[in-house]
This record gives C-alpha cells, structure tokens and sequence, in this order.
C-alpha cells in the first residue's frame, strides 16, 4: 500500500481541487492510500471529507510560520510515502515541509500557464525541483510553457490531462423549469460562460459584445456563472449598456452543468489557462466552444470544426461575429457540439486521468526503491 498525501492551497470551488477530487474518489484503494491536506479551508471541504481523511491546516498570511510548522507536523504524523503537490503556493510550502518532515518522494502539479510569475518565483521552483520526482502538467501548453521558462528537462515533466466523468452529464439535459427559475424561459438561444470573475477569465471582453450580439439577435441571452471580485464591475458595465434585461448574473451555483444544457454556445474567453474544465464540459454536454486562442484552448477547441477560436485581445467584435453565426445557424452548433464530444470520450476520460496519476506514483516509488514494483513505461499519459 502506497501511501499519497496530496497538499492544495484551499478547498474552494476551482478546476484543479475538483480534478483532485475526482481522482481521490477514484484511485484503487487496494494499491494507494490517500490522504488530504489544505492549506485553506473551503465550499468543498465536506465533499473532501467524505472520500478521504482531510486536515485544513489554516494559514492565516502570506508568510506564516506557525502555519509551517503545523504543516510539517502533519506530515511527519502523516509519514506519506508519496507528497503530491499542487500549484505554486502548496507547490512551494508543501515542499519544504516534506522536506523537513523527510517524505521520501515529491511530486509537484502545475495547472496553469503562470504568466505572473516573476524571477523569484522561478528561482524557488527550480531550487525545489532538485528534491522532487516529476512536475505534472495538466496539458501539453503548460508542460511547454514551464519547460520554456524554467527549462525543466524533458525526464523531470510528464502530461496527465484532467479527466471527464461522463456520468455526471447523463442529468444535464434542457429543462423549462430551470429556465423559469433563471428568469429566462423565452430565450431562443443562450450564451453560458463559468468561471471566477477575474481579469484571467475575460469576462468583460465577452461583455462588451453583447451590445452588439443584441442589435442582430434581440431574444439572445447570457448567463455568467460564478462570482469574485470583478462582480460588481460586471454589473456596472451591464447597467451602463443598458444590456441588463438580457443578462443572467447566478452568482455560485452546484448545478452549472444543468445550467450548461441550456445553453447554445459556450463562450471561454481567458486570457491564459491551464487545461479549463469549462471547455471539458461544454464538449461533453455536445456545446461548441467560443474561446480564444491561446495554447491552452487551441490544444481542446479546433477553430471552425468544435467552436471557433478568436483573438485574445481587442477581441469583442470578433466574439460577437461568430455568436450572431452560431445564433443563425443551429445546424452548425449541434455539428460542433458533436465533434467536441466525440473528442472528449476518445481523449479526456476520467479512468485515464487517473491511471496517468496511478503509474506516476508507481514509477516513483520503484525509483525510489523503496518497493519493488515493476517499472512502468516511461510517460507521457495523453
């Protein structure tokens, strides 16, 4: 039994902790026993708790020093045989704590394309990558970019895509009463889009093309899913436009695959990501994806055949351009809404994501030495 404790930043609703979650539900428990810890505690935490034993530590500051303490604590009760890592924040503390603690083996995930990161942040990610196994990248533009800014080699990174659970789609289908309930049970067609309400996520660029979407199309609707800062920012400009009648704010919602199987197009206008669940899932419920085109999307949406990809900045005329084409054609939609889900199930499933992760561990103890297992066929998990 190999034990894996795994360190996130917080248990709030987010891409990589309900990919954690999902692989914490399904790795073979006759092989690996998993264990949570959390920097910060969050929505999910009862989710967390009942797939696995969970530990918010608490960090209350950047720099918390009892935190640490307490971090390392836990892991030196813990005694994992595996500590699995994710992003930069538990990347960083997580890491020196199982330094400390003496975990034998590490493992670090990065999710996201991190354009934010200045020289010190790489300095530390490089000084920490000469104690850990392997980075985990979550998709070929995130393996690139990190192999491009802090020239991790090629042995030291592998891919393992987010995996879909194509299970929890069977419930998602069109439903009037939701509508009702949204207040939108007129609409002809509707734009969806998800996320924390950020400068990363592009929001405001979706936005501003509504006014002109509503010149062509007076009975499309948009619905924003979610919430954070930029919230009242978004009503603002809403009110300002006067394009508040057409405009669903839902605020944080369970249910955003329901809401999703309402939708005509779903639209993901980031500025840089990571692999986006938003996208995953709007190919699994057979919507075509609205996104822009960085590495991250472009590597999911093919431009004209699953969705359409647009530029990332300056990009509000061509965002409505193609919801009014989408709008005007609904044979195109249920076309791409198709393809993307044909592109899901062959390449995305949930069983692969996690015997990616499953053979990773199994590879890192045997290099270890720690227990003789078979050496697994070196990477990459596509």
């Amino acid at each position: 039994m190999i034990k894996v404790c795994y360190v996130i930043g917080t248990l709030e609703i987010g891409g990589a902790e309900r990919q954690l979650l999902k692989l914490i539900k399904n790795i073979d428990r006759t092989k690996f026993s998993p264990v949570l810890i959390a920097l910060r505690s969050g929505a999910l935490k009862e989710e967390f708790e009942k797939a696995v034993k969970a530990i918010a530590i608490g960090k209350k500051h950047k720099v918390d020093i009892f935190f640490l303490i307490r971090l390392i604590t836990a892991l030196k009760r813990e005694r994992p045989d595996i500590l699995h890592t994710f992003m930069f924040t538990s990347n960083t503390w997580g890491r020196i704590a199982g330094i400390s603690a003496g975990v034998p083996v590490m493992i670090a995930s990065e999710r996201c394309v991190d354009v934010y990161k200045r020289r010190h942040h790489r300095l530390i990610d490089r000084i920490l990558l000469r104690r850990t196994f392997c980075v985990a990248a979550n998709s070929s533009a995130v393996k690139e970019f990190y192999q491009r800014t802090e020239r991790i080699p090629e042995s030291r990174i592998t891919v393992i895509r987010n995996g879909v659970d194509m299970e929890e789609f069977k419930s998602a289908e069109p439903s009037f009463a939701l509508k009702q309930e949204l207040g939108i049970e007129k609409a002809e067609f509707i734009v969806g889009a998800g996320g924390r309400f950020t400068e990363q996520k592009g929001f405001m660029n979706l936005l501003k093309a509504v006014p002109a979407v509503l010149e062509k199309c007076r009975d499309a609707f948009f619905i924003f899913v979610g919430d954070g800062p930029l919230m009242d920012d978004f009503r603002s400009y809403a009110k300002e436009k006067k394009i508040e009648r057409n405009i669903i704010f839902t605020g944080y919602r369970k249910d955003i695959l329901r809401i999703f199987a309402q939708c005509g197009v779903i639209a993901v206008p980031s500025l840089f990501e990571g692999m986006p669940n938003v996208v995953l899932e709007a190919m699994a419920l057979k919507k075509p994806v609205l996104g822009t085109d960085i590495p991250e999307i472009s590597e999911l949406v093919k431009d004209g055949d699953n969705g359409f990809l647009v530029p990332v900045k300056d990009n509000a005329d061509a965002i409505a351009e193609k919801i009014i084409l989408l709008y005007r054609n609904p044979g195109l939609c249920r076309s791409m809404g198709e393809k993307g889900h044909k592109e899901i199930t062959e390449r995305f499933s949930l069983a692969g994501m996690v015997r990616g992760y499953e053979k990773l561990y199994e590879e890192a103890i045997a290099d270890s030495g720690r227990l003789r297992l078979p050496r697994p066929e070196r990477r990459n998990s596509q």
